[in-house]
């Protein structure tokens, strides 16, 4: 949940210290096992990314067959003290946070996806990229990103 939580914390204490969310600059690069967040839900029920990432529903436990953060049903996440709090990519996107996915993840986790399936390992890879959320970008590799980010003066970057 943390790569969508934080994004929103962040925007919101920049708010309440006196910048707008369309001041600050927020990007999350998804990278690892949290590349499925970056897929239409028709790839999480076919490739099974709940068990594969092990990625059940962030506020239950329970296993699911949806991307949990695509467009997530209102109230969906609520926070003791805080209440309803929009972490969903879209929601997110709304408020400016550009979201990244790490092409090295896909290119392995794709292959082993394909050999456990008995798949193409090329056919696996390209219907991933097909199935990338609107608007994230596939980036070469997610510290690649992380780097290109502090060099252009990010002043906070957390790689989880």
């Amino acid at each position: 949940m943390f790569p969508f939580a934080w994004p929103r914390v962040f925007l919101l204490s920049n708010e309440a210290t006196g910048t707008p969310e369309n001041d600050c600059g927020v990007v999350v690069v998804l990278r690892h096992d949290a590349i499925p967040y970056a897929m239409e839900h028709r790839l999480w029920t076919k490739y099974n990314f709940t068990e594969m990432f092990h990625a059940p529903d962030p506020m239950s436990g329970k296993p699911i067959a949806q991307n949990p953060f695509w467009k997530p049903a209102p109230g969906s996440y609520q926070f003791p003290g805080i209440g309803e709090v929009e972490i969903g990519i879209d929601q997110l996107q709304d408020s400016g946070v550009m979201f990244c996915v790490c092409n090295a993840a896909l290119t392995v986790y794709s292959a082993a996806a394909a050999q456990a399936m008995n798949m193409d390992a090329g056919d696996v890879y390209q219907e991933w990229v097909d199935g990338l959320l609107p608007d994230i970008q596939i980036v070469p590799s997610g510290v690649w990103a992380i780097g290109r980010a502090q060099e252009h003066g990010c002043a906070y970057i957390f790689a989880g």
